[in-house]
């Protein structure tokens, strides 16, 4: 596209107006075609000028550019070219630095972990319970979104349908929480690793340009993305994506992040994804509802802990939490047990029979009151620790297949053939 000053020079030539060195600073391949002209008599340069027109791509853009100058009259002045500072940043942050002040920073990626049953999902509702209803927060600070704000919901670990339990549960809405998936396919839109999903301008995009939601949750991390936890390179094509959409779009992404058996958030990384860093734990296997919320990471002052009472209808705080879990003694409480004996159940299973479809087997375990959830939780720990391996599954089209690996050949084992 031509520049101002050069649509004013090329102007002067067509109007036969003097000029003092302007065509040498003329940009190619204008100033060949101002050359050109400046050389044709006055009354021919109209017709070769409309002649040289009618031959360019951009014919309607230049014509343009040449009637928003006026050539007779002085020189466009250049605008220098400007860079950011400080005050162009602060012109676009939001009033406050926090959306739930010491917790949550505002237009910022924070975490929550906790191990595997805790109740990080309930917990992430109670704050979409929160957001919606315009209450306080947690702690008693008053709220900082306008009633009615939607949250957005990446359900990794497939728990679509536990939200339709609990959206009625909480008093929320449907619309209350939006999947960045299509009417048609509602279960879509869960994992990180697809371009179409979190690509610039792809489906989680557009579905925070469009909703506006106060919060983006991502449930849970762990299962949104195969990327190497551990792995800054592979962290940081996750990284960027995710921190131009809360600076674009004014949000905050939750992520839900498991927990290793020390207590420590699961990937070496993701301290440096986040900007705050709580932890949800259950110190007391006997009381499953009673819960202690702190911070482990912020730029900010820490706030003290809080107890968290779990409810059928939302949760309550106050300012006496449980005492601190002792990682030594605790690897996770009854959740670890249960992924232990689902563990055990598939192992046993493909043993008497090896290659069976998954869901199959899953059906099978929730049949004695096992949890969907654990046993593809046990699937994806079997398979880490080399005991399984799978076939199909998600963007295949097939269902997963899973086979017992021989520890001996490190293939899938064959199954000893039937008693006569």
């Amino acid at each position: 596209m031509i520049s101002p000053p050069d649509a004013w020079a090329f102007g002067r030539v067509l109007c036969d107006q003097p000029l003092n060195g302007e065509l040498d600073t003329l940009a190619e391949p204008f100033k060949a075609m101002a050359v050109y002209l400046a050389a044709v008599p006055v009354a021919n340069r109209q017709a070769h000028w409309q002649a040289m027109v009618a031959a360019r791509p951009d014919r309607d853009e230049l014509v343009k550019a040449l009637a928003d100058v006026d050539p007779l009259g002085p020189a466009p002045q250049v605008q220098p070219i400007r860079f950011a500072t400080v005050a162009d940043v602060r012109r676009l942050v939001a009033t406050t630095p926090w959306t739930w002040e010491l917790w949550i920073a505002a237009n910022r990626i924070f975490g929550v972990g906790g191990f595997e049953g805790t109740g990080k999902t309930r917990f992430f509702m109670d704050l979409v319970r929160r957001i919606w209803h315009g209450l306080e927060w947690p702690d008693g600070q008053k709220a900082t979104l306008p009633p009615g704000t939607p949250s957005l919901w990446l359900c990794a670990d497939g728990h679509h349908d536990e939200l339709v339990e609990l959206l009625p549960a909480f008093d929320l809405p449907d619309e209350a929480v939006v999947f960045p998936a299509t009417p048609e396919e509602p279960y879509e839109g869960t994992d990180l690793d697809q371009p179409d999903l979190i690509k610039p301008g792809g489906t989680l995009e557009t579905a925070i340009a469009t909703v506006k939601p106060g919060l983006v949750v991502i449930d849970s991390l762990t299962y949104a993305t195969s990327r190497d936890l551990c792995s800054q390179d592979q962290m940081k094509t996750l990284k960027s994506p995710l921190v131009h959409l809360v600076q674009k779009y004014h949000t905050n992404i939750g992520l839900s992040l498991h927990l290793s058996l020390e207590g420590q958030a699961l990937g070496r990384r993701i301290k440096g994804i986040t900007k705050t860093l709580m932890h949800l734990e259950c110190p007391d296997p006997e009381q499953p509802h009673r819960l202690r919320l702190w911070i482990e990471k912020s730029y900010g002052k820490k706030p003290p802990a809080l107890g968290v009472s779990m409810g059928d209808h939302g949760n309550t705080y106050d300012f006496s939490p449980p005492a601190r879990l002792d990682p030594s003694k605790s690897k996770g409480g009854r959740p670890a047990i249960e992924r232990d004996k689902a563990m055990q159940f598939i192992r046993d299973a493909l043993a008497r029979q090896n290659n069976q479809i998954g869901n199959d087997l899953a059906t099978e375990w929730t049949k004695g009151g096992g949890s969907t959830d654990t046993f593809w939780r046990a699937v994806k720990d079997l398979v880490t620790a080399g005991d399984i391996a799978t076939d199909g599954g998600k963007g295949t089209g097939k269902q997963t297949i899973l086979h017992l690996v021989d520890s001996k050949t490190a293939q899938p084992a064959q199954t000893p053939p039937n008693p006569p």
